[in-house]
């Protein structure tokens, strides 16, 4: 890929999520890093330590009413540890000055921020660390990461605590390799520093994992079993990923303290009834409705009580509210808006092991329309392992979805075939580089991706 390609890639993040990469460069080894288990024909990409110039053209397309996203891997571009870019300083103040009110968001392993990298995050204001410490011993975090200065990383939730930078704290959560004592007093130390936030994350493997890394199926239960105990012990919202998503009713998960519904005696259990009077569907409804409201009232359920609670905050401020990812109601009403445009009788809906469920909960109790919907749950062939979400799927998992389902229903043929769109760059191209049109050649249906 040249040049050009790359740049494209670091725009379209630009445009649509106001991603911000700087270098792929990283100083730690981390067991568990998705690149080394890719296989050789996935399609990521590797930069260099950006320039202020070309720093400065990417924020030229931003967004300065949404924070800067500075170090989270979610697009093609491999993003390194934000902290190893030689002139770091240099470009966070050039964000700053671009955006002054801008909230910045980094993700960061810790292990360079020192006493006076933590005052100058201080100085600029309005900086969120998302901190990947996933272990608070020295010997764990050196088994996971590979980090040869364990102990000083291990120091920076109290620098970010005393210095007053807000923080939300992660942990990788690999209990077969540390044990479980290991993973319960990471949790609790980066509650005890004052995280905001804390999520705990089962990571996924691949079939080109060593035997070390891989994990049984008991492991999941336990970890949320674990979670579900801490959360009577700590104050600190934990979010435990993937979430166990039985019912798409929008339950609090957890509330931030000194946040507008910290203020509110809104209360981790709280179901929300509804947002100003309107009733919200699922947890993605009901936060994306308080997020862009000012001053939004809320009606809450706990037990048998019921009351009217107003968030004083501004739109697009952030309420304090902590909830697991269901699905937006929005998507049912797109998959019924390609529907009525193509003018089918009849769609499939291919989808991930993750989003199944939710998928089939949605469709059931919101879908209205009358054309027949049947959904296929497409397993991660490609990747393997415990690889189970939809931005990991490949045309080549399609395939075998496809051609399996037509083996068992040979009398029933979609007119439609909808894709998610997780699994495909903004050009319609999966990881491997492949095009979705290229299904609907081979089946001689049409194929749409949301």
């Amino acid at each position: 890929m040249n040049e050009n390609q790359v740049e494209n890639y670091i725009l379209h993040g630009a445009v649509n999520g106001n991603i911000l990469p700087l270098t792929s460069m990283c100083n730690m080894r981390c067991i568990f890093c998705s690149h080394s288990q890719n296989p050789s024909c996935v399609r990521v990409y590797r930069i260099a330590p950006r320039s202020a110039a070309e720093v400065a053209r990417t924020l030229s397309f931003m967004d300065r009413a949404y924070p800067v996203v500075i170090g989270e891997s979610v697009t093609r571009i491999i993003e390194g540890e934000p902290f190893t870019h030689p002139g770091i300083e240099d470009i966070l103040q050039l964000v700053r000055d671009r955006f002054t009110g801008t909230t910045i968001q980094i993700t960061t392993n810790g292990s360079l921020l020192d006493e006076s990298m933590v005052k100058m995050l201080k100085t600029l204001g309005k900086v969120v660390i998302n901190l990947s410490l996933n272990s608070a011993t020295e010997a764990g975090r050196a088994l996971l990461m590979g980090d040869k200065n364990a102990l000083s990383s291990i120091k920076c939730p109290i620098l970010l605590q005393e210095h007053k930078v807000p923080f939300h704290g992660s942990v990788v959560a690999m209990p077969h390799l540390v044990g479980w004592q290991d993973v319960c007093k990471t949790i609790k130390y980066l509650s005890e520093c004052g995280a905001q936030t804390i999520r705990i994350l089962l990571p996924g493997y691949s079939r080109l994992a060593p035997a070390a890394l891989q994990f049984g199926p008991s492991v999941l239960p336990e970890l949320r079993l674990l979670v579900t105990r801490l959360r009577k012990e700590l104050s600190t919202p934990l979010i435990c990923e993937p979430p166990a998503i039985q019912d798409l009713e929008p339950r609090i998960a957890g509330v931030i303290d000194g946040t507008p519904a910290g203020r509110a005696d809104i209360r981790p259990g709280d179901l929300i009834v509804s947002v100003n009077k309107v009733r919200p569907l699922t947890r993605v409804q009901a936060f994306n409705e308080i997020y862009k409201t000012a001053s939004p009232v809320l009606k809450i359920k706990r037990g048998d009580e019921q009351k009217y609670v107003r968030l004083d905050k501004n739109s697009r401020e952030r309420s304090g509210l902590v909830m697991d990812y269901d699905i937006d109601p929005d998507l049912i009403k797109d998959i019924n808006r390609v529907i009525r445009r193509r003018r089918v009788s009849k769609a499939l809906v291919l989808t991930s092991e993750l989003a199944g469920p939710v998928i089939n909960m949605a469709l059931k109790q919101f879908y209205q329309g009358a054309a027949e919907i049947r959904v296929v749950v497409v397993r991660n062939m490609f990747f393997g392992g415990s690889i189970k979400a939809a931005g990991l799927l490949t045309i080549k998992d399609f395939q075998i979805a496809l051609a399996d389902f037509f083996n068992e229903h040979p009398g029933w043929q979609p007119e439609l075939v909808l894709l998610p769109g997780l699994a495909f760059d903004h050009q319609g191209r999966d990881l491997t580089d492949l095009s979705y049109m290229d299904l609907g050649e081979k089946y001689g249906t049409v194929i749409d991706i949301l």
